[in-house]
């Protein structure tokens, strides 16, 4: 049994003993010396002073008192711990005053301890007053840890006089019987005690007037209290604990909010959004959580723009980590307000779980919902390409326009997607790819030849565009700032430094692609029909591109005819002309601007279209100034009709030098002479043979 006793002179004591050091000789007188009673009704200092008690069990942060024999004032006694049923350490001195009494604080003390005299004995305390000396079992008492847990049943009040403002408020400890008292910066002791029925004010604080147990209400009403959000302390009367509790006092209105949907599925790592919408009333109080996954956020939304809706984001990322970090953030001009963390800040981050959503508008409950957080994954990555002429701002438009190919023609769009999820809290720059913190690494390197090694190709020469519905990000490059004829690598690492990649699972993903060169080429020979025709041909531009093919004669049957083809996914194009009105054997050339090409054709009758019997040239003309000649052509318009004989020899020679991904290295070369059609033996033996007959003829003629 212990019994408490406060007395404004035993401050004095207190700071005497904590400055005291070192041990005298000495004995205790025993049993005859009688407690010395302090003034009971001295509260006014706030300070509790409890008898020590040998096997009781003290709280830390109380004053413990103590008196011997006043013929052992100004000894030096200590308090030692208890180890292995010894007495063990020392604790704390202690200065016996004129007396023979003195005050111990037991502040950051935990365990078992035993008071000794100047000899170093054990002494043995019934209610404050030494009885001499005895075993350390006889002698020892337990100065423990007291827990305390303050709570209010409703989260939010109202202030007018129903039974919506009322509420408890709900004390848990390991300890069963103490005073408190409690204090609030938003609310005088004289609020508090109105509010609180078994609360009043004595010497300026509110003070309960009933001890509370293990597990206590205490009934609370709100009644006039101005609307807000309130912090109250619980404080025990000898310090031993504290904690304090958070309300919110609302004026009742009218209205409702509602959830746009019920259930949001979305991955840890990611950013939960989901909308609120009014009905009568713009704002809403939004409660996130459960005590059950140990995290629960409160806050106020606010329809400031006034259209009826907000759109509330939960960043997982950070959200939970502290009160000063919410995680929480209202999209445009609306906002939220009164943020309270009500659950002690989590050692990570959330957790795998459902949480609940509660909406209410003032006490009401309006609309419930859930939070499904799943594990983060990493799908894949892969390279893609665009024409030049588009804009890539979205995904949207990436979706529309992006062929996936291995092959970028230059000035095309390079684009590699990677398909991942948990990342879009913190991922929404080029520069949030390579972040040590969050475990992310990303790097483009242009692949190496014999005797060349790899070069690290800077990011910023792309941009980022994030599709966090769709669980992906884009790296997209104009191929301009890369280099022709070159092959790149693009590798994204996501590592156990993640707060959500476990040790041994990170994950390494590669893609590679390789610039080519700009070009397009005819489908040869030229030879289309006087009507509607097909001209067709190859190009490495990507897929969608538009091809300006433009066909003309400058002749004595001079026309212009002009389409536009598009780029197939097999890299093929075509384009349809009428040529109606030309007539047959009529020479032309035709040729595309970018990348520039032109070769001849010749309109024909009826089924003559597509017989070998006429051959073309070739001209292309790289990007970047680069000019290739393929083939060599020679025109000549004929005296009669008008016809055009054409001639060509072509020579092609191509070198490709690779570094694959295994360090291997493949060289390939090509080379090829392609003779001039329509001419050989058998031709030259009938020219031959034409001129004998001619000069044969011409002889008898003049004979």
């Amino acid at each position: 049994m212990t019994r408490t006793r406060k007395s404004i002179l035993l401050t004095a004591l207190l700071v005497v003993s904590a400055l005291t050091a070192g041990v005298t000789g000495g004995a205790v007188t025993g049993a005859e010396t009688t407690y010395r009673a302090q003034d009971s009704g001295a509260q006014d200092d706030g300070d509790d002073y409890t008898a020590v008690d040998s096997g009781e069990v003290f709280w830390q942060g109380q004053f413990l008192e103590l008196s011997a024999n006043q013929s052992n004032a100004g000894e030096v006694w200590a308090l030692r711990r208890v180890q292995n049923g010894q007495v063990g350490s020392l604790a704390t001195e202690v200065l016996l005053d004129g007396s023979g009494s003195a005050v111990i604080s037991t502040s950051n003390l935990e365990g078992q301890y035993v008071i000794v005299n100047q000899n170093e004995q054990p002494v043995v305390f019934q209610n404050g007053t030494a009885q001499g000396t005895g075993s350390v079992s006889e002698a020892s008492f337990e100065i423990a840890n007291q827990t305390l847990n303050a709570t209010f049943a409703e989260s939010m009040v109202l202030n007018d006089d129903s039974s919506d403002a009322r509420t408890d408020l709900r004390l848990q400890s390991n300890r069963a019987g103490y005073g408190f008292y409690l204090f609030s910066e938003q609310l005088s002791d004289q609020q508090l005690a109105d509010i609180f029925e078994s609360v009043e004010v004595r010497n300026g604080r509110a003070v309960a007037t009933r001890e509370a147990g293990s597990d206590a209400y205490f009934e609370a009403n709100f009644t006039g209290v101005e609307p807000g959000t309130y912090d109250i302390s619980v404080v025990t009367s000898d310090g031993a604990a504290e904690d304090s509790a958070t309300i919110t006092v609302a004026q009742p209105v009218d209205g409702s909010a509602s959830l746009g949907n019920a259930t949001y599925t979305e991955q840890r790592g990611d950013v939960v959004r989901f909308n609120v919408t009014f009905d009568g009333t713009d704002r809403a109080t939004v409660r996130l959580g459960s005590e059950q996954v140990n995290y629960v956020s409160q806050f106020t939304v606010v329809d400031r723009n006034g259209d009826g809706t907000a759109t509330v984001a939960l960043d997982t990322y950070r959200a939970g980590l502290s009160p000063d970090s919410p995680g929480i953030s209202v999209v445009g001009e609306d906002n939220f307000t009164n943020f309270q963390l009500l659950t002690d800040p989590i050692p990570g981050r959330l957790d795998v779980a459902t949480y609940p959503i509660e909406v209410r508008v003032g006490t009401t409950r309006t609309a419930v919902g859930s939070i499904l957080l799943t594990e983060r994954s990493t799908g894949g990555i892969q390279t893609w390409t665009a024409p030049a002429s588009v804009d890539l701002d979205n995904a949207s438009q990436i979706a529309q326009v992006a062929t996936q190919d291995s092959d970028v023609a230059f000035q095309d769009w390079a684009i590699v997607q990677v398909q991942a999820s948990g990342l879009y809290s913190y991922v929404q720059n080029v520069s949030d790819l390579n972040n040590n913190s969050t475990g992310l690494s990303m790097n483009l390197t242009k692949i190496g030849g014999l005797n060349v090694p790899p070069e690290q190709v800077s990011l910023d020469r792309g941009r980022l565009i994030v599709d966090e519905s769709g669980n992906q990000f884009f790296l997209v490059i104009d191929s301009d700032r890369l280099e022709q004829g070159a092959r790149y690598r693009a590798n994204f690492t996501i590592s156990a430094e993640n707060p959500y990649v476990s040790e041994g699972n990170a994950t390494s993903l590669v893609t590679n692609f390789t610039v080519v060169n700009r070009s397009a080429s005819f489908d040869r020979p030229v030879r289309v029909s006087a009507g509607q025709a097909t001209i067709s041909g190859n190009s490495t531009l990507a897929p969608g591109t538009e091809l300006n093919v433009e066909a003309a004669n400058t002749g004595q049957t001079p026309f212009l005819k002009r389409q536009t083809a598009t780029v197939a996914e097999d890299g093929t194009w075509e384009a349809t002309f009428d040529f109606s009105d030309v007539q047959p054997n009529t020479n032309f050339t035709v040729s595309i601007d970018d990348p520039q090409v032109s070769v001849n054709g010749t309109v024909v009758s009826g089924g003559a279209a597509g017989e070998q019997t006429t051959t073309a040239g070739e001209t292309t003309t790289a990007a970047g100034g680069e000019t290739t000649t393929a083939g060599q052509e020679t025109t000549a318009e004929g005296v009669l009709g008008g016809e055009e004989t054409t001639t060509e020899t072509e020579t092609t020679t191509e070198t490709t030098t690779e570094a694959a991904v295994a360090d291997d290295t493949a060289t390939v070369t090509e080379a090829g002479t392609a003779p001039a059609p329509g001419f050989g033996i058998g031709t030259a033996a009938l020219a031959l043979a034409a001129v004998l007959l001619a000069g044969a003829a011409f002889v008898g003629r003049r004979r």
